[in-house]
């Protein structure tokens, strides 16, 4: 069966429940109306009958329809008995005065729907001869009623039967039009999908991710292989913009410029299954047929492996330089064959602009306040400007005041006299009084106690101190350099460091930047340190492989770059080559996962992993309970001695008291500490 007539019976079945409808509906109204107008209630069993006979043939038609073999001559069978059955409806609805004359029209205009010209002139035809039969014979059934009423017949005829030829001509015209615009969108939509095959067909093929987006950016296809790229499913970018999907993307959609030409961009993206890789994309313009800009197609390529391999060659060229050329601190422009920055490697994250810093103020006795994250390298700093000025043949005493106990940091620093308290057995002249003409260096100078922030300004302005129970005050001459992981100026906000001795010491600061700023000193370190740890430990290890140095420059290293100086410490310990591989390194850094250490929990927890997380723990409690375990148990190593104690769990004496404290296990002091602080 071809297409055309498919359509017709489709139109058919659409008749027949129609002509149902219709019918029920006037008839009915009709029906109600005239019952309501006091009219004879006899209508009612008369209008069944075409109501039965529409609802019998159109149920049995909708039966045989599907073994039609001509749907034509089955068409005009069904519109001649809409025809036949709007001539019974306008008999017995009063013939010439019948209101259902006009349900003529809407069978011309079936026909029309049908069978377009031919069957609405056939229709009009028929129904032209029913009606002026119908009307001719209601006439001379009643011969008594004279001329008016032929009069009446051939006004109707006259009325009525031009204008069904007139119904048929436009409803057969208008029918056409619309199959003819019906015919044609359907082609039209057959070559989009024709063209929506194609374009799928050929974007799937391309081996790389493809999207599409409107002219603001936001994105209406992605490919298959650009899902895959990225780990994100079509549904949830679709209408989001793509700068928003890959914030690494630097193309403005909001100007002009990008729809004009062809963009290439990479950028970082961090993929949900891969982790962080890199992306490449070219961005074209989509115009329409007047050049107006329309959208921009989008190909993606995942270059990772490319960047992976021009960083491997970048780093062999940085470890052959640092072999070569023995790259360290005094090169750039703030280097001179006289100034010397021992241990302090780099030039990146804008330590050149220290390294002049440094070189400036080396030459005065300023004092100096440097501030940055533990392990960056503060007291290298502090002995390079010592070291290269003019006190470099007087002491360099550096000082962690943090590590020193509260009680003892006064004497530590003043010094004391003999018999000024237990234990003080003969004079201590103090560091203060050892850096005398030379560099005292106070590191983490943040942790002094406000009463000796207050004698430390005394000493900065008077440049004299009087040690623990003396009364005779000694003059010094230092110059002080500070250093603190803390910032002071949130400290002096705060309360915890007073303001007149920050802006004292803080007469010029240099701040040294993290190790993740200055990445690109990575390579010269770790030369440095291979070469410097290969001579401590006697070992013949002259390099570190690309591999190894990708994984180094991809940690983040939060000790810095006394953290880095461990790491390699520990690789050419463990190395048996002469060249340190990934294999070297620390697991944690290799990025080795932690099921080890999972498996190291499922057999350790206490009463088994199972048990431990189904007994609603709370993390800090475990922690809490476990660092007390420790506290207590290093006391016991230590026979309660608390500095002992300390020094097992490798914190200094001051942060030991404080978790003490903070368990409420300051009494449990013995006797065997007491008699260690008599003796000191």
């Amino acid at each position: 069966m071809n297409e055309e007539k498919r359509a017709l019976i489709r139109k058919i079945k659409w008749l027949l429940f129609l002509r149902v409808v219709i019918l029920s509906f006037f008839l009915g109204a009709a029906a109600l109306l005239h019952l309501f107008k006091g009219g004879d209630p006899g209508l009612f069993r008369y209008l069944q009958f075409p109501l039965i006979a529409a609802y019998v043939i159109s149920i049995v038609s909708a039966l045989v329809l599907r073994w039609v073999q001509n749907p034509v001559l089955f068409a005009h069978a069904q519109i001649d008995f809409d025809v036949l059955l709007v001539t019974g409806i306008v008999l017995i609805t009063g013939d010439i005065e019948s209101p259902f004359a006009f349900l003529y029209n809407l069978a011309i205009v079936n026909g029309a729907i049908l069978l377009f010209f031919r069957g609405a002139f056939i229709t009009a035809g028929f129904s032209s001869f029913c009606y002026s039969a119908l009307l001719l014979w209601s006439h001379y059934s009643r011969a008594g009623d004279g001329l008016a009423a032929a009069g009446q017949v051939v006004a109707n005829l006259m009325l009525n039967v031009p204008a069904f030829f007139v119904i048929a001509y436009l409803s057969g015209l208008l029918a056409r039009k619309v199959y003819e615009a019906e015919r044609l969108l359907k082609e039209k939509q057959k070559d989009y999908l024709d063209l929506e095959a194609l374009k799928d067909a050929l974007i799937q093929g391309v081996g790389s991710g493809v999207a599409i987006t409107d002219i603001k950016g936001q994105v209406n296809y992605f490919n298959p292989r650009a899902q895959a790229l990225t780990s994100l499913q079509e549904a949830a970018v679709k209408g989001k913009k793509l700068a928003d999907i890959f914030p690494g993307l630097t193309c403005n959609f909001d100007g002009v410029s990008e729809a004009k030409r062809i963009v290439v961009d990479e950028f970082p993206f961090t993929d949900a299954q891969k982790g962080n890789i890199h992306l490449r994309l070219t961005l074209a313009p989509l115009n329409d047929p007047s050049e107006q800009p329309i959208g921009f197609v989008c190909i993606f390529e995942d270059v990772t492996k490319r960047k992976e391999l021009e960083e491997k060659v970048r780093l062999g060229d940085e470890i052959r330089k640092a072999r070569e050329h023995g790259l360290r601190g005094d090169e750039g422009d703030a280097a001179t064959s006289s100034f010397q920055f021992d241990g302090v490697v780099g030039r990146g994250g804008g330590v050149e602009n220290i390294y002049r810093l440094v070189q400036k103020v080396a030459a005065t006795t300023t004092n100096v306040l440097i501030a940055g994250d533990s392990g960056t390298g503060k007291e290298l700093v502090a002995r390079a400007i010592h070291s290269n000025g003019p006190r470099k043949e007087r002491p360099f005493v550096p000082v962690n005041c943090g590590a020193i106990p509260e009680n003892l940091i006064e004497s530590e620093l003043f010094g004391h006299v003999r018999g000024a308290f237990t234990g003080a057995v003969s004079d201590h002249p103090g560091l203060f009084k050892q850096a005398d003409g030379g560099t005292i260096f106070l590191d983490e100078v943040g942790e002094l106690p406000l009463h000796l922030q207050v004698k430390l300004l005394r000493v900065l302005q008077e440049k004299a101190f009087t040690p623990v129970g003396g009364s005779k005050q000694i003059k010094v001459d230092v110059r002080v350099i500070s250093a603190s992981n803390k910032d002071l100026r949130q400290e002096v906000e705060k309360g915890r460091f007073r303001e007149d001795l920050f802006y004292r010491l803080n007469v010029v600061q240099i701040t040294l930047p993290p190790l993740r700023n200055r990445k690109e000193d990575i390579p010269s370190l770790v030369h440095f340190f291979v070469e410097k740890f290969a001579t401590v430990q006697g070992k013949k290890v002259e390099e570190i492989s690309s591999e190894a140095l990708m994984e180094l420059m991809s940690y983040n290293y939060p000790g810095n770059i006394r953290e880095l100086e461990n790491i390699i410490e520990h690789s050419v310990a463990v190395t048996g080559r002469n060249i340190i591989t990934e294999e070297d390194l620390p697991p944690y850094i290799r990025g080795v996962p932690i099921s080890e250490e999972v498996k190291l929990f499922e057999r350790t927890a206490p009463g088994g992993a199972d048990t431990f997380f189904n007994r609603a723990i709370s993390l800090d409690d475990e922690l809490a309970t476990h660092e007390k375990c420790l506290l207590l148990g290093a006391l016991k190593r230590a026979n309660g001695v608390q500095k002992r104690a300390a020094e097992l769990l490798g914190i200094n004496y001051r942060s030991f008291r404080h978790r003490l404290e903070k368990y409420s296990l300051l009494g449990m002091k013995s006797q065997p500490e007491a008699e260690e602080q008599s003796s000191e």
